[in-house]
C-alpha cells in the first residue's frame, strides 16, 4: 500500500499532468495579447504584470524557433509554476508539522479549486506570482519557526519579485510586512524594506528605458499604466454581488454555460447532482472537527493578505482575478486552526473535483473560439467587412496573434462596450449607415443570448436593444459546450 508520503507526491504529479492535458480552448484577450507581444517583441513590459512577458520571451525562444505555438507553450509554462505552487504549500505545511494526509488533502483542495484550474491551464499573468508569493510565506513560515534574518530577507526578495510579476500581489507583500512588526523588532522590518527596494529599481529602470519621457510625471505614468488607464475603483451594491459571485467561483465553477449544458443534454445533470450529494455527506463528518491554533503569526498575516486581497477585488467590482490566491490561502490555513477533518476534506475534494472538471475543465478545453476565428479570417481576407465584435479587444488580440497587425480598423466596439465607456452610440449608427450605403457588409456576433456571467450582468440586453433597430440575418450558427454561437450580417435599417 501506498505511503501518505509518496501520495502526496503523486498528487502533485497527477496536477502537472491534468494541467497540461487540458489546456484553455477558450483563450481570453490577455492571453492572446500576451502571446503576441512575446510572438512579435511587442509590448515586453507591461506595467501591471512587468516581467511576465520577459520571461515569456525568455522561455519560448527556443521552442518558438523549434516551431512550437507560443500561445500553446505559455499555457504549459503557466501548468508548471502551477505544480511548483502546491509543492511549496506542501514545504510550508510540512514546516509546521501537519500530517502526511492533511497535506496530501489541502494539495488536493488547491489543484482542484477553480481559479488554479482555470489559470494553469491558460496564458494569464496570475500564476507565476502566485508561486513566488508562496515561496515569500515558506519563507515567513521558516523565519516564524527559527527567527533566522537571512527568512527575512528571503520572504521579501520572493514577496517583490511576485510584485513585479504582477502588481496586485503588493497586499501580500504589504501583509508580510505587517507580520514583521508585529514581532515588534525595527531590525526585521528594515531589511524587510530594504531588501525589497530591488522593486522600485527594476520599475525605475525598466521606465527609464522603456517609458515615454524620463521626467517623474512619465515614469509614475507607466508605472500606474493599466490603473490610470482603464481601472476604476467603486463599491456599489452590483460589484458586492459579483464579489460574492467571484468568490465563490474561485471554488468552484458557476457560469450561465453550466444550464445550457444541461439544457442540451440532461445527462450532464447528473456530475451537479452527485457533487451536491456528496457535499451534503461531507456535513455529516462536521461534527467531528475540533479546533486548534497552531499557526501564531504566520495565520494572522495571512488572514490580513486574504482580507486586503478580497477588499481590492470588491472595490473593483468583483473582479475574479484579484481572488485567484484567495482558495489557496484559505486551504492553507484551514490544517493549522482544524484539526481531524480528514473525512470532511475527503469527500469535499471529490465532489469538487467532479464538478470543477465536468463543468471547468472539460466544457473550457473543448470550447474552442470558431465564431472568433471566423470573423478573424474575415477581417484577414481583405474583403470589405465592417465587424462589430461582442468583444472587440478579443478579437484585435486574435489577429495581432495571428497576422503582427495590432490594430484593424474593420473591427468595431459593441454598443454594450461604448456606453460602458461613457461613448456615443450615434457613431456607430453613423459607421453602419456609411458601411451600407458603399456596399461594405457588416457582421457582427453581439445578438447571441448570452449565458449568464459577469460581462452579462454588466452589460444586460444593450446590445440586442441596439440591433433591434436593425434588419439581420443568420450567416452561421456554431453548437459549443459552453452554448450556441451565431454570426450575423446586419442588413438596412428598420422604420
Amino acid at each position: 500500500m501506498l505511503s501518505w508520503h509518496k501520495l502526496s507526491r503523486i498528487s502533485v504529479i497527477s496536477f502537472f499532468i491534468l494541467y497540461l492535458l487540458f489546456p484553455s480552448g477558450l483563450s481570453t484577450t490577455d492571453a492572446w495579447y500576451n502571446a503576441a507581444s512575446i510572438r512579435y517583441c511587442g509590448e515586453i513590459f507591461r506595467s501591471h504584470h512587468l516581467l511576465y512577458n520577459p520571461l515569456g520571451l525568455l522561455l519560448s525562444w527556443f521552442p518558438a524557433k523549434a516551431g512550437i505555438d507560443i500561445l500553446s507553450f505559455m499555457k504549459g509554462v503557466n501548468a508548471t509554476f502551477a505544480f511548483l505552487s502546491l509543492i511549496i504549500i506542501q514545504k510550508i505545511l510540512y514546516t509546521f508539522k501537519i500530517s502526511e494526509k492533511q497535506v496530501v488533502l489541502i494539495t488536493c483542495l488547491t489543484g482542484f479549486s477553480f481559479s488554479i484550474l482555470r489559470y494553469a491551464t491558460e496564458n494569464e499573468t496570475y500564476i507565476i506570482p502566485l508561486f513566488f508569493a508562496l515561496l515569500a510565506s515558506l519563507n515567513y513560515a521558516k523565519f516564524f519557526h527559527y527567527k533566522t534574518v537571512r527568512f527575512v530577507l528571503h520572504a521579501g526578495i520572493f514577496a517583490t519579485i511576485a510584485v513585479l510579476f504582477h502588481q496586485m500581489y503588493v497586499f501580500w507583500w504589504m501583509g508580510l510586512l505587517g507580520g514583521f512588526f508585529i514581532e515588534k523588532k525595527k531590525k526585521y522590518v528594515f531589511r524587510y524594506l530594504l531588501i525589497s527596494l530591488i522593486g522600485p529599481v527594476v520599475y525605475l529602470f525598466v521606465a527609464g528605458i522603456y517609458g515615454e519621457g524620463k521626467n517623474w510625471s512619465s515614469i509614475l505614468n507607466f508605472i500606474l499604466g493599466d490603473f490610470r488607464e482603464n481601472a476604476s475603483l467603486g463599491l456599489t451594491f452590483k460589484g458586492i454581488v459579483l464579489s460574492g459571485i467571484s468568490l465563490i467561483r474561485s471554488f468552484i465553477q458557476v457560469h450561465g454555460y453550466i444550464y445550457n449544458m444541461i439544457r442540451a443534454n440532461i445527462l450532464l445533470l447528473i456530475p451537479g447532482v452527485a457533487s451536491f450529494l456528496l457535499v451534503l455527506f461531507a456535513l455529516r463528518k462536521l461534527p467531528a472537527i475540533k479546533r486548534r491554533n497552531i499557526s501564531g503569526t504566520f495565520g494572522t498575516v495571512h488572514i490580513i493578505i486574504i482580507l486586503l486581497q478580497f477588499t481590492f477585488a470588491l472595490l473593483s467590482y468583483g473582479n475574479a482575478e484579484f481572488m485567484v490566491m484567495i482558495p489557496v490561502l484559505i486551504f492553507l490555513l484551514v490544517p493549522l486552526y482544524i484539526s481531524d477533518l480528514e473525512d470532511f476534506l475527503s469527500w469535499i475534494i471529490v465532489a469538487m473535483a467532479l464538478w470543477n472538471i465536468s463543468y471547468g475543465v472539460i466544457p473550457l478545453h473543448s470550447a474552442g473560439q470558431g465564431p472568433e476565428q471566423f470573423l478573424c479570417d474575415m477581417a484577414k481576407s481583405g474583403k470589405n467587412a465592417v465587424i462589430i465584435a461582442s468583444d472587440d479587444q478579443l478579437l484585435k488580440s486574435m489577429l495581432y496573434y495571428q497576422t503582427g497587425e495590432k490594430n484593424m480598423n474593420c473591427i468595431l466596439r459593441s454598443p454594450a462596450a461604448m456606453k460602458r465607456r461613457g461613448e456615443d452610440q450615434h457613431k456607430l449608427e453613423a459607421d453602419i449607415g456609411s458601411a451600407l450605403d458603399n456596399g461594405v457588409g457588416v457582421f457582427t456576433n453581439c445578438l447571441d443570448k448570452e449565458a449568464i456571467s459577469r460581462q452579462s450582468i454588466i452589460e444586460g440586453n444593450e446590445n440586442q436593444e441596439f440591433f433591434s433597430e436593425y434588419e439581420s440575418i443568420l450567416i452561421k450558427t456554431w453548437t459549443m459546450s459552453t452554448g450556441i454561437k451565431s454570426i450575423y450580417k446586419v442588413e438596412i435599417r428598420r422604420h
